[in-house]
Parts: structure tokens; sequence; C-alpha cells
């Protein structure tokens, strides 16, 4: 294959997997808006003070209905910690907040069949719940309240200006939420597709084959093992969003890595290098550190059961022998329809936010 029919095939891939992707990134970004504006975060905190199981259920809860990108699901947790969140819970919150949120399902299931996302949804909770075991036997919980009393709260919001869900204002706010969460993470979600896109069409399957163990068509333990493990690492080198690293996740999968390692590498969007680096300008080194190891820790043993479980039931998903490469991304089907409708929807709230900028730009005069 010559490189610029190559060239024309990542082209061709990146805007496939975009295609594929823009309805349930739209939806996500929607209700992500919703909650922001209509939920007020001081409920948050009463819900989720300490870090037994009610409340990191709840903060799963929320985590689940609220945000979709790695980067607004850590300012987000971050609010709520300040606001008084147990850290645990804020963590929880957080972990949801990408990994078992609606439209990350959707992609999935477009991209990898519908067991991809039981097994990702399973395994969001069996991960929260390592973290927090293990942020109870090693965690540093009293240096991160010691954070927070040394911490002032100066978040702007206050719960007395949370709107009515019926009232244009607070579908102006929701909107201009949406538009700050799009304007936020676009560019890595771009960067995700291309990424993604450009791997599938110039990387050999033997490199991945090289990196993942891979024993044909029956998975050992040892394979199990080590993808588990390796699956996060390669995640961090990655730099890829929560939803971007699906179509990558996709790839590998198709390219011979086990069920549980795709699913690693999808939730390593916990630790890419931009994330620590969020982590540290949130919480010091020597917590972001911390918060790392336990994450990548608790990533690894999560696929290495979900993949133990899935494997053993007769679950997991067959690797589609169609690679990403070949797919027909561009027909009439339910993903053309479904793009018609949110790219006007998507229009609508960019149009609304535009009208909620307007008087905060007037006021500024006075």
């Amino acid at each position: 294959m010559n490189w610029l029919s190559m060239l024309g095939e990542t082209l061709y891939t990146i805007a496939g997997m975009g295609w594929k992707m823009l309805w349930a990134l739209v939806l996500g970004f929607a209700i992500s808006g919703a909650v922001q504006a209509f939920v007020p975060k001081r409920r948050m905190a009463q819900v989720m003070g300490d870090d037994g199981p009610a409340s990191l259920a709840r903060a799963g809860f929320f985590g689940a209905i609220s945000s979709s990108c790695s980067y607004a699901a850590a300012a987000m947790s971050r609010s709520v910690f300040l606001r008084g969140a147990h850290i645990t819970a804020a963590i929880a919150f957080m972990i949801a907040a990408t990994n078992l949120v609606i439209e990350l399902g959707f992609v999935l299931w477009s991209l990898m069949g519908w067991q991809s996302v039981v097994a990702e949804f399973a395994g969001g909770i069996v991960l929260i719940a390592i973290m927090a075991l293990l942020m109870k036997s090693f965690g540093p919980a009293q240096a991160f309240e010691r954070l927070r009393e040394a911490a002032s709260d100066n978040d702007d919001v206050s719960d007395d200006d949370v709107p009515s869900l019926f009232s244009l204002d607070g579908w102006r706010m929701a909107a201009a939420r949406f538009a700050m969460d799009w304007s936020m993470i676009w560019k890595d979600i771009v960067i995700g597709i291309v990424v993604a896109g450009a791997v599938v069409v110039w990387v050999p399957q033997s490199f991945w084959q090289a990196l993942f163990l891979s024993s044909g068509d029956q998975v050992t333990w040892l394979q199990m093992i080590e993808n588990a493990l390796v699956g996060p690492l390669v995640a961090v080198f990655s730099f890829v969003c929560s939803v971007g690293n699906v179509p990558m996740a996709a790839a590998l999968f198709n390219g011979g890595i086990s069920f549980g390692g795709a699913l690693a590498f999808i939730y390593g969007d916990l630790i890419v290098i931009p994330m620590l680096l969020v982590y540290r300008q949130y919480y010091g080194t020597k917590l972001a550190v911390q918060l790392g190891v336990i994450l990548y820790i608790a990533l690894a043993l999560t696929g290495f059961l979900i993949d133990v479980v899935f494997t053993l039931g007769g679950w997991a998903p067959a690797a589609t022998a169609t690679s990403v490469g070949s797919m027909e991304f561009f027909k009439i089907d339910y993903t053309f329809w479904l793009n018609l409708v949110f790219i006007v929807i998507g229009l609508g709230l960019w149009r609304l936010s535009k009208q909620a900028s307007k008087p905060a730009h007037c006021c500024h005069h006075h």
C-alpha cells in the first residue's frame, strides 16, 4: 500500500469514527450541562459525606448522570470534594463520570458490541469498590482532609440560584455549560480520534501482538494478567479522553488484545499524562502520585477480574474479523438519523449558550 492511499484511508477512518460518535457526544454533553445547571451541589455534599457503600453508590450514580470527559469529571469531582464530599466518594464520582456514562455505552455498543457495554458498567462498579478498599487501606484520606481545610471553598455558584427546570434562563445556563464543556475538551476528542485513526491504519497488528501477549484463539491466564497490566500503561501515553479512547480500544481488541486488556485500556483515561498533571494542580505532587498508583492498581485488577468472569462465562464478545479500517462508516442507518437529530439539538444549544453569554458581557462594564 503506498502512503497516499494510506493517508486517504486514515482520513476516511478518522471521519468515520467521528461520525459514529457524534450523536452520543452531543447527547452526553447535553445531559451533563443540564445536571450542572439544575442540580444543587449542596445536595451532593449531603449525600456523599463518607466512604460507606451507600455514599459511594450515590456518588457513582451522580457521576454516571453528569459528566462525560475525564477533564470535566476531575474538575467536578474536586468541587464536590471541596463542598464536603468524602475524597473516596469524590473519586468514585469521577470514575463513574468518565466510565459509567451513557454516551460511552452508546459508542462502545456501536464499535465493540453490547457485551462490552455490560462489561464496562460491571467493571466500573468493581473499579469503584477496589479503589475504595485501596483508599481505606493505604489511602491518604487524612492528607486530603487537611487539604480541604486549607483550601477555602471559592466556588461561585451558590445553591440559591439553582433555576427551575422549566425556566428559559435555566436552559440558557445548561446550554452555556454544554458549550463550555465542549470548548474545554473538543481538542482532546479530536486528538483521540485522529490518534486512533492513524494507529488503526499505520501501526501493524504485529506490533500490538508483540506488546500484548496474545495466544491465538484461546485466552490464557498469563495473557489476561499481562494485558490487564499493559492496557492502562498504553493509555497513559495515548493522551485520550474517556470517549475518545473507545475507537482505539476497539482497534486493539480486534488486533488480538484480551477483552479485559481492552477494558483496562478504556479505564486508563483516568491516568493519562494530562490527567495526572490536573491531579497535581489540584492536590499537589505527593497526593497526585498516590492517587495515580491507587488508580493504576485498581484499573489493572478490574480489567483482569472482568476478563476472567466474562471469558469463563462465555460472554466475552468475539473480536470482529473486520478490522476498524475496513468498516463501512457512512450508510443510511440509525447512526445517520440520530446524527441529524442531534446536530440540530447541538446547534440549538449552541445558539442558546450565545444568549446566555450576552448579559454576562454587558454587566462587566458597570
